[in-house]
C-alpha cells in the first residue's frame, strides 16, 4: 500500500528544513513533496517518501506532528493534456479526491498522479475497473 507523510508546518524560516534533516539523517528519500498554505502562518506538507512508517515514526518522535495517510498512485502520460485525459477517465470512474499531485517521473515518458481520498479502497476498486495503470509499492518506493 502506498502511503504519503502529511506534516503540520508552521510557515517559518526554518521549520521545512527541519522536517528534511530528519528525513536525511535517516537516509529516507523524498520521492515527491507537496507543500500548501493552509491559514494564520500554517501549512500541510505531503510527503512520499522511500520508507513512509520510519518517516512517519522519525519526524513525530522529532516533535513534528506527522500523520500518515493511505494514497492511491496512478501512471499517466507524460506529455500535454495528459492529466486531463486522466481525470477524464478518473471522473468517469466516480473517483472524488480531497488532494491531489503529480511528478514527472522520466521526462516525456512517465508521470505519476497521487490521489488522496476518504475511501481509499472503494477508490482503488473503481480506479482498477476502469483499467488504469496504478503503482505498485514495488514501482512507488523502487523496491527490487
Amino acid at each position: 500500500m502506498a502511503y504519503q507523510v502529511s506534516i503540520f508546518l508552521e510557515n517559518k524560516i526554518g521549520h521545512l528544513e527541519r522536517v528534511t534533516a530528519v528525513l536525511k539523517a535517516a537516509q529516507i528519500n523524498i520521492l515527491t513533496m507537496n507543500l500548501n498554505h493552509t491559514a494564520s502562518g500554517w501549512g500541510i506538507l505531503n510527503l512520499v517518501v522511500s520508507n513512509p512508517m520510519q518517516a512517519h515514526h522519525l519526524l513525530n518522535e522529532n516533535g513534528l506532528s506527522a500523520a500518515l495517510r493511505e494514497i492511491v498512485v496512478i501512471e499517466m502520460a507524460d506529455q500535454p493534456g495528459g492529466l486531463d485525459d486522466l481525470l477524464k477517465e478518473v471522473v468517469k470512474a466516480g473517483v472524488n479526491f480531497t488532494n491531489a499531485y503529480g511528478r514527472s517521473a522520466y521526462a516525456n515518458e512517465k508521470a505519476y498522479f497521487v490521489i488522496d481520498t476518504e475511501d481509499v479502497v472503494d477508490a482503488r476498486h473503481k480506479l482498477q475497473q476502469a483499467r488504469l495503470n496504478l503503482l505498485s509499492d514495488e514501482t512507488i518506493y523502487g523496491i527490487s
